[in-house]
């Protein structure tokens, strides 16, 4: 077979003819950037073919000089040498770890989803002959009331591990939702009980691992980005690739989550098998590819999933590399596009347990929105797509190093980036900063049309028009960082989208956006979001800063949350059935609303009053 070989990460791997560079690249691991997941639509997984020969079919799209598409490319007979450009190469899948907080008591504590129980057990007579697992059963329930069955691979070591635990052995219990079930009886030997808790996120993967002391979170890059950037491409590989295509994409997320788990079992005294849970939240799409469910149908009217409710479930079942006795649980998803992240939200920040009605917003793809109190739960989302994240912009990146996150106006449009390396690109929140600086300037008007003549504005060969921000030779990949005329359109789309699904969700509760105590922004986007600068556009309401708040990583706390109480487990699977599911994508209303948000910042002036006072007082003082 021939072998294809990837510098500059100098890896090869053998393949059938025919095999794309691109199915090629995934077969070697190597990161390859292809925001169509391989469909030849996006132009992005650029390559240099510097040995050998390839067969290149058919695009839409024209590569630059020197450069080929790798998804266009066929390997034929002979061997290839192939040099992926720093422009093309996905985040390096590296682990880095965070410091945090502690558990404020040693894990597990009482009534965690793992916990230890230690008994004292009369030993057997003849006045008293149960038999070792009916004596242990009735020893728990004394404890608390319960069926507490017993696996066989337990019941056969338990008469050795009684007597040798002097009949007071420690049982260590894992949640069901119809009770407690006995993983395992031992004689106190003074190890931990861990429990991992992850936030499968489709960009990014993280990790805490709870034990005694704990305190680091590890995260990386879902190494599925190779397949798609977003949920829709990797559920069309699956559709492409049938069983073998979820096969890959579970692999892959299982591998990122054992390096995740071997990084943080390197900075704590634990091994693997003191690690007797993993609790799992992301969208109902990664859960279903974690657990290597078919996801076709989601994508598809009526959209609906293979399994919202999921069952705990053995770790080999998975692939997990924990206590072979151990459980895997997984948060519940409330719909095909409102996910366990979204429970895990409402769980982390006590939405169920309000006194007065509060939103929570996720503000990935999806847009999932949740309106409510302890009295009512009513969720929706939109589809905003990839355009906050980056990936589908000209100019897009990732939050990384060298990525431009923040924009003002200051003698000029200035710019600055994360860890204020050479610039790479523009992120989520650059563009949301760039889009509200040209705003306010007069470079770009509320349509979202670029003002011919202004500073930075060009007239290109197309007779299309963009907005310069870096010129090539300040850019760290040596190419123009701007923003397009097609670039704003996605993301007018995308905001339009998140905020016509809040007001259509709340005019049907027969509310406002001002009749809402908090606004809650959760993810990792949020944490760096300009308040000013996200109403400014129309992704926010405007309301009163101080109820918008950001609430963090709530997938990953809901997640931990859930390992360090059963009671707050069944509460999310509670909370999870209880909630209603508004949907848009028939709603007679929502395209109407839709329109009107598809305006910086939205047709209704009156809507937003102080963005409209801040661009007249601007223009004023320039006039």
């Amino acid at each position: 077979m021939p072998r294809v070989m990837f510098q500059p990460a100098g890896l090869t791997v053998e393949v059938e003819p025919e095999t794309s560079l691109l199915d090629a690249a995934r077969e070697a691991n190597v990161p390859l950037r292809n925001d169509c997941g391989g469909q030849g639509v996006c132009g992005r997984c650029l390559v240099e073919v510097r040995r050998g020969s390839v067969n290149r079919l058919k695009s839409r799209h024209t590569p630059p000089e020197g450069r080929e598409m790798a998804c266009r490319c066929l390997v034929e007979e002979g061997d290839v040498e192939v040099f992926v450009p720093a422009e093309s190469r996905e985040i390096d899948i590296e682990v880095t770890l965070r410091e945090v907080e502690p558990p404020a008591e040693d894990f597990p504590p009482p009534g965690a989803l793992v916990e230890d129980v230690e008994l004292s057990l009369p030993p057997p007579s003849l006045d008293d002959n149960l038999a070792d697992a009916e004596r242990l059963r009735r020893a728990l329930s004394k404890w608390r009331e319960g069926e507490y069955p017993l696996a066989i691979a337990g019941l056969r070591g338990l008469p050795k591990v009684l007597r040798e635990a002097d009949w007071e052995p420690v049982v260590t219990l894992g949640e069901e939702p119809w009770g407690r079930r006995v993983l395992d009886v031992r004689a106190a030997d003074g190890r931990p009980r861990c429990v991992l808790a992850v936030d499968v996120g489709t960009t990014a993967i993280k990790a805490r691992l709870l034990g005694p002391g704990g305190r680091h979170v590890a995260s990386c890059y879902n190494s599925q980005m190779m397949f798609g950037p977003d949920v829709i491409s990797r559920i069309i590989h699956c559709q492409r690739a049938d069983q073998k295509g979820c096969a890959e994409l579970q692999q892959a997320v299982v591998q990122d989550i054992e390096r995740l788990l071997e990084a943080l079992l390197e900075e704590s005294p634990w091994r693997r098998d003191d690690v007797w849970g993993a609790v799992f939240s992301g969208n109902t799409t990664m859960i279903h590819l974690l657990l290597g469910l078919y996801p076709g149908w989601i994508r598809r009217e009526p959209y609906v999933g293979c399994a919202y409710l999921l069952p705990s479930v053995n770790p080999r079942e998975v692939g997990l590399r924990i206590n072979p006795a151990g459980r895997v649980f997984c948060l519940p998803s409330v719909s095909s596009f409102v996910g366990a992240d979204i429970t895990a939200g409402v769980l982390a920040t006590g939405l169920a347990d309000m006194e007065e009605p509060s939103v929570l917003i996720d503000l990935g793809t999806n847009g999932e929105i949740v309106v409510g109190c302890r009295e009512f739960l009513v969720c929706c989302s939109a589809s905003a797509g990839p355009a906050f994240e980056g990936g589908a912009s000209a100019s897009g990146t990732r939050a990384r190093e060298g990525a431009i996150d923040t924009v003002w106006a200051e003698n000029g449009v200035r710019w600055r980036t994360i860890g204020d390396a050479p610039p790479l690109g523009i992120c989520g929140t650059g563009y949301i900063d760039l889009m509200a600086t040209l705003l306010r300037e007069g470079i770009m008007d509320k349509t979202g049309k670029f003002v011919p003549g202004a500073a930075g504005v060009r007239q290109l060969e197309d007779e299309t028009t963009d907005y310069l921000l870096v010129p090539a030779e300040r850019s760290a990949t040596g190419r123009d960082i701007e923003l397009t005329q097609a670039d704003v359109q996605n993301l007018v789309r995308a905001k339009g989208a998140i905020y016509a699904a809040g007001s259509l969700l709340l005019r049907n509760l027969g509310m406002e956006w001002g009749d809402l105590a908090r606004i809650m922004l959760a993810g990792g986007f949020g944490e760096h979001l300009d308040k000013d600068n996200a109403v400014a556009i129309g992704l926010l309401p405007d309301v009163p800063r101080d109820r918008i708040e950001f609430v963090g990583n709530t997938s990953l706390e809901g997640a931990v949350c859930a390992a360090s109480s059963a009671a707050k487990y069944r509460r999310a699977r509670q909370t999870a059935k209880s909630m209603t599911y508004f949907e848009l994508s028939t709603h007679p209303e929502f395209m109407d609303q839709f329109v009107s948000a598809c305006f910086l910042p939205h047709t209704d002036a009156e809507k937003f009053p102080s963005v409209t006072g801040d661009v007249e007082v601007r223009n004023s003082a320039e006039t």
